[in-house]
């Protein structure tokens, strides 16, 4: 009779894992399928010094412009911000989610990498507006061994002049993903688009 109880136990512990990994699977399925668009930052910060309003050398105080000099020279430059990521999955009536353990991202200027880095505090996606904490390295891409400087210089330019510069950027994150069996990383890289009507 005690063998019968926890042969029993056991058959409903395998059919609870089972049934939680078909889940996961699905929800990764759709995770990799859902349309991503970012709909807005918030209080964007490198190395600790706030970049948001910022749009010429002359807007930061001596020691800050000296400090991200000194930084972004020796390719040590670390960003927070808060991210407002949209996730639309193809049945949003279904409630999913997904824990990221991970998160390597690209920043491409007129088609060409120019920065890169990597989110790795843990972020919780859900089908929906995300609102994301993230705090990442930024690096230069190299171009040949070399540093992308000439797509960055393009970025700052850019920024610099006022121009809407959304139509010449393309922003794409590559998630790995926290499953029952161990982390699970994308294969490819997942392009986040603009938000409609921008």
């Amino acid at each position: 009779m005690k063998n019968s109880k926890i042969g029993f136990a056991i058959v409903v512990l395998l059919l609870i894992i089972v049934s939680f990994s078909c889940k996961q699977a699905s929800d990764l399925k759709a995770f990799t399928e859902a349309n991503y668009k970012l709909q807005g930052i918030e209080d964007l910060r490198l190395n600790g010094v706030d970049v948001t309003d910022k749009r010429t050398p002359f807007d930061f105080r001596t020691a800050e412009g000296d400090s991200l000099l000194s930084a972004f020279t020796t390719n040590n430059l670390n960003a927070t911000t808060t991210l407002f990521l949209e996730v639309e999955m193809k049945e949003p009536e279904v409630t999913r989610s997904m824990q990221i353990t991970n998160l390597e991202w690209q920043l491409l200027v007129d088609g060409k990498e120019t920065l890169t880095g990597t989110v790795e505090n843990p972020l919780d996606l859900q089908n929906g507006l995300n609102e994301l904490p993230v705090s990442s390295t930024v690096t230069l891409a190299e171009v040949e061994g070399l540093q992308n400087y000439e797509g960055f210089s393009t970025l700052t330019t850019l920024i610099a002049k006022g121009k809407d510069v959304r139509d010449r950027l393309v922003f794409r994150i590559k998630p790995t993903i926290k499953t029952p069996v161990g982390n699970v990383t994308l294969p490819d890289y997942i392009t986040v688009g603009q938000p409609a009507g921008s």
